[in-house]
């Protein structure tokens, strides 16, 4: 008959080799969500969307009324300011609405990043926005970018985003 240590062991062992089995199973829950861009280059994007995340951060979009001039109005910063941020040997190459297989992107940043723009989008525009972005999202990392929507319509997107397993679409919103 065991002993009471033995058997904690056991059950230690057990609850051990069940924790490990969740991680691996999590592991590569999280692998397979990942885009093409991020399986292919993990330091690469993580540094372009630092990189494009910080120039987010300082655009300033000014008033315009639709959202082809907004999207036009950040490629615009983006390729501005992009050479002064990068080093000598760095290129970062911005597309301005590139066919693609997956769709038209707004904007495509070296092959890995999408920016999706929506200008105060309704249900409709939100749902289709969902659509377009989980497209994208299985080549490369994706950002929704929206435009004068109250911050309880961007909070409950990303809680819609995280209920469908899309909570690596990153949504940025701009008042």
């Amino acid at each position: 008959m065991p002993t009471e240590q033995e058997n904690l062991r056991r059950i230690a062992f057990a609850l051990g080799g069940g924790a490990i089995g969740a991680w691996i199973v999590q592991s590569r829950h999280d692998e397979a969500k990942k885009s093409r861009a991020e399986r292919d280059n993990p330091d690469g994007v993580a540094w372009l969307c630092d990189l494009i995340g910080d120039l987010l951060d300082d655009w300033r979009p000014r008033f315009y009324e639709t959202e082809d001039e907004y999207t036009k109005a950040l490629y615009r910063f983006l390729n501005q300011r992009l050479p002064e941020e990068l080093e000598q040997d760095d290129e970062v190459e911005v597309e301005l609405w590139p066919t693609t297989q997956c769709g038209v992107p707004d904007i495509l940043i070296n092959d890995q990043l999408v920016l999706e723009l929506k200008l105060e989008p309704d249900k409709g525009g939100r749902d289709r926005g969902i659509g377009q972005c989980a497209d994208y999202s299985r080549e490369w990392v994706t950002w929704m970018v929206i435009i004068g929507s109250p911050a309880r319509d961007i909070s409950n997107l990303e809680e819609l985003l995280a209920e469908r397993g899309l909570d690596g679409i990153k949504v940025i919103s701009f008042t």
